[in-house]
């Protein structure tokens, strides 16, 4: 007669979590999955960046949208320089809810966009520079092998009150380069961040009408989101750019100062 033994639990509990890896596996979750890639029309892109290195350019853009925040990312390019810049919000109702998480220094910053990734960069002294919505850090520097003289630039603002840790729901950084043998100095940086604006917030955003500002735009097809996503982590063709970490998916829920979650603040 044949002896037939139970399982040990031991072995059910590896059963079961070889089962649950070999699911989650199979459940591939990427940041297409995260929110929305678009491209948006020139006149409702938010990032303008209106100097003559730029004038007559129309810049590459893609934004990511989900519940709580907005990404854009924004490439200017001509003969004249190359910038890029992401700017971020909490979209207007998660404001009282969510914050964004990010803090970097812009010798942290700069290193996140594949136009300085592979280059030895060596950085000159920081400034404060007021533009028309907000004040920026500003920070020249030098790709030593390239040749060139470029200019970092990050912004915090909108800091909620009541969050123990002081965090922003607006955000913006950034950076512009010369060509090769072209001066790029820290009056050319400043006068660089004066120049940049942002519709919706220094200048108006075209809204047609009310009902447009209602109406809820169809997301585009997921393969056409999928290549507004590489378009943004590996920027336009025509030279190196895009930010290989887009989009950033900074946003944070929140406790206010007496421990509560802001969700009805």
């Amino acid at each position: 007669m044949k002896v037939q033994y139970m399982p040990s639990l031991r072995i059910l509990r590896a059963v079961g979590v070889l089962a649950m890896i070999v699911a989650l596996s199979a459940c591939s979750y990427t940041k297409l999955d995260t929110g929305t890639f678009t491209r948006p029309a020139e006149q409702d892109g938010r990032v303008l960046v209106e100097t003559a290195a730029f004038q007559g350019v129309t810049p590459t853009r893609v934004t990511y949208t989900d519940p709580t925040i907005l990404e854009e990312y924004v490439l200017y390019r001509s003969q004249l320089g190359q910038a890029e810049v992401l700017f971020s919000e909490i979209l207007p109702r998660y404001r009282r809810k969510a914050v964004i998480e990010f803090d970097k220094l812009i010798s942290a910053s700069v290193p996140m966009w594949r136009f300085n990734q592979g280059q030895t960069i060596r950085y000159s002294e920081s400034f404060a520079v007021e533009n028309d919505f907000t004040s920026f850090w500003v920070q020249p520097y030098r790709q030593v092998e390239a040749g060139r003289d470029c200019a970092g630039f990050s912004s915090r603002w909108d800091i909620r009150a009541d969050d123990p840790e002081s965090r922003p729901s607006k955000i913006m950084f950034g950076y512009h380069c010369a060509p090769k043998g072209t001066a790029f100095d820290a009056a050319a940086a400043a006068a660089l961040v004066k120049a940049i604006q942002v519709r919706g917030i220094s200048v108006p955003l075209r809204v047609e009408s009310a009902y447009s500002l209602n109406k809820e735009v169809p997301a585009p097809p997921k393969d056409a989101q999928n290549l507004n996503l590489v378009l943004a982590q590996d920027g336009g063709g025509g030279g190196v750019a895009g930010l290989p970490e887009f989009p950033l998916l900074f946003s944070r829920h929140y406790r206010s100062f007496d421990g509560r979650f802001c969700t009805l603040c």
